[in-house]
């Protein structure tokens, strides 16, 4: 037998079938004495005794003042003082006796608590029903006495327990009426019929209703205990959420931050998180809540861990390197972290005492794997997102610089070699051939310097809108040299990011434009800044826009302007004639405040 078929016959997927077996006695519920709380402890424990108590006082009235036939007081006083022992051992036995008697009684049984009182009521009941019997049974000063005796037992006892034992209690009554006194043939069966009737059913009532009483309360304390319980799992998973966003998007600084939440909720000793990097041989995995040396390739424990469930696991079945870690736990849970199909690693958790609910532990170790398993997914995905957007990025910069400054520079390369091999020919040829290449070197410039602002961040710092705005004129008029004025109308305010860089991409495209196409001798550029919205107007005098496509909008650049604008829901207006200039307003609502 293989180590994981040998983990596999270690699962609880069989619990429930095996638990449903268990045969429930009628005389015992499963609820332990000492799982009650102290008070309800305290009231099982002191109002019957009171009320046994005050029987007992009843009993010794009757006897010393009543007028009763010789068949009922016949074994007095030897009755009171017999009664009143055992009302003494059995008021003394929880305080005194009971905590000397528990240790022995673990000699035999791992839960004395849920009989041991139980069966001293039973006792009670026995000698309380010989004292009936031995007072004559009918009109007997201790009736009430033995029916008190029914209020201990009766709280541990089932409903069918209960009815087993006060019918018990009636055949013994019975028993005592027909073997004592007047027998059968009494008084009681004539003059006495009701007070008789009344005798029959009164131990049922006495019984049932603290009984109904004891299980309200165990129902209760059930309820509130299963609520802690379930406000402790959420914590816990609560405390494991917390553990990703704090921790970061990075596994090494993450998982610590994880297997911690675990341990300090209480709930388990050891704690282990195994992540591969990949389940690969020669792929590293990555332990974390203990230091453990030597692991196992990834395949070899996606072997030896093999099953899609949770599961308990023995300490000898695991691995040797886990062995010692957990060899002072009373039971060790295994649980894969899996999502969409894929292993992201395991979950070893142990304690040094087996919980009372196994089940219930295992399938809170599943929904914390669940909870692991999909940050480990998260944090991956994320790396690779960001492994991506920077692949992208480089790609689209190398295209841009292939297809713009490299360009650029090749042609003046090639103009600098016509140039030189037409040194002393016309000046003026000459002249115009370098005041070309100036251009071409300043639209070279131009171009290093846009890809320098791509490659930082977009409006950083405090400057906002405004001031994103200026550089980008300052940057302008250096390369240029275009007189350009920049005109902020309004309170200038932090407006929502997406419209910034929105606004400030136009801004930079407008500029460009006219670089390269206008032929201007001046730009002026608006911005304001109104309740509710932001317009920018950017104009120059140069020659105009002269092609326009059949759709309306002008140029590669003008259509990429407008879908900047629409999708931020605002306006743009593009006014030009050829050879008056172009001016273009836009207009954008923006939501608030950054």
């Amino acid at each position: 037998m293989t180590v994981a078929q040998t983990q596999q016959q270690t699962g609880l997927e069989d619990l429930p079938a095996r638990v449903a077996k268990i045969p429930r006695s009628i005389w015992r519920r499963q609820t332990s004495f000492e799982a009650l709380p102290g008070g309800i402890r305290l009231a099982v424990l002191t109002s019957p005794f009171i009320v046994r108590w005050a029987t007992w006082l009843i009993a010794l009235l009757v006897v010393a003042l009543a007028d009763l036939p010789d068949e009922n007081i016949r074994f007095e006083p030897y009755l009171l003082v017999g009664t009143f022992i055992q009302l003494v051992l059995l008021t003394t036995y929880v305080p005194v006796i009971r905590p000397y008697v528990l240790p022995r009684l673990r000699r035999f049984t791992d839960t004395p608590e849920q009989y041991d009182v139980l069966v001293v009521g039973l006792i009670d009941l026995a000698f309380a029903m010989a004292a009936v019997y031995l007072s004559g049974g009918w009109r007997s000063p201790y009736f009430h006495f033995a029916l008190t005796a029914l209020l201990i037992p009766t709280f541990f006892l089932s409903f069918r327990g209960v009815m087993a034992l006060s019918v018990a209690y009636i055949f013994l009554y019975l028993f005592g009426l027909a073997a004592t006194g007047e027998g059968l043939g009494g008084s009681w069966t004539d003059r006495n019929l009701n007070s008789f009737i009344g005798a029959m059913v009164t131990p049922l009532l006495v019984a049932l209703v603290p009984n109904y009483l004891g299980n309200l309360l165990r129902e209760l304390e059930e309820a509130r205990r299963d609520a802690v319980e379930a406000l402790g799992d959420s914590d816990l998973l609560f405390r494991v959420a917390r553990a990703f966003l704090e921790g970061g998007r990075v596994i090494d600084t993450t998982m610590p931050n994880v297997t911690g939440a675990i341990l300090d909720s209480g709930r388990f000793d050891r704690v282990a998180l195994l992540v591969p990097d990949d389940l690969h041989a020669g792929a590293e995995t990555h332990a974390f809540g203990m230091a453990l040396r030597d692991l196992p390739e990834p395949p070899e424990l996606a072997e030896i861990f093999a099953g899609d469930a949770a599961r308990t696991v023995a300490v000898a079945t695991l691995p040797a390197p886990f062995r010692r870690p957990f060899e002072s736990c009373g039971w060790v849970g295994l649980v894969p972290l899996r999502t969409a199909g894929a292993v992201e690693g395991w979950l070893l958790a142990g304690a040094r005492e087996r919980p009372e609910a196994i089940l219930h532990e295992v399938r809170l170790l599943d929904a914390i794997a669940g909870q692991v398993s999909l940050g480990i997914r998260n944090i991956r995905l994320t790396e690779e997102v960001g492994r991506l957007a920077a692949e992208g990025e480089r790609i689209r910069m190398a295209r841009e610089i292939h297809d713009g400054i490299a360009q650029m520079v090749y042609m003046l390369s090639l103009s600098l070699e016509t140039a030189i091999d037409r040194v002393g020919s016309d000046p003026d040829e000459q002249r115009q051939r370098l005041k070309d290449l100036t251009a071409l070197a300043k639209n070279a410039l131009w171009e290093v310097r846009q890809y320098i602002f791509d490659l930082r961040p977009l409006l950083s710092g405090e400057e906002g809108l405004a001031g994103a705005v200026q550089g980008q004129v300052k940057e302008f008029q250096a390369v240029a040299d275009l007189p350009v004025e920049l005109r902020v109308t309004g309170e200038p305010h932090r407006v929502p990011l997406a419209t910034s860089a929105a606004l400030y991409r136009i801004v930079q495209e407008g500029l460009g434009n006219i670089f390269r196409h206008a032929r201007a001798s001046k730009v002026d550029i608006g911005l304001t800044f109104n309740d509710g919205t932001v317009s920018l107007s950017i104009a120059d005098d140069g020659i105009g826009i002269t092609e326009q496509d059949p759709g309306g909008r002008v140029g590669y650049g003008m259509g990429n302007l407008r879908r900047r604008v629409e999708d931020l829901q605002g306006t743009v207006d593009v006014h030009s004639e050829p050879g008056s200039g172009t001016r273009i307003d836009v207009t954008v609502p923006v939501g608030g405040d950054e």
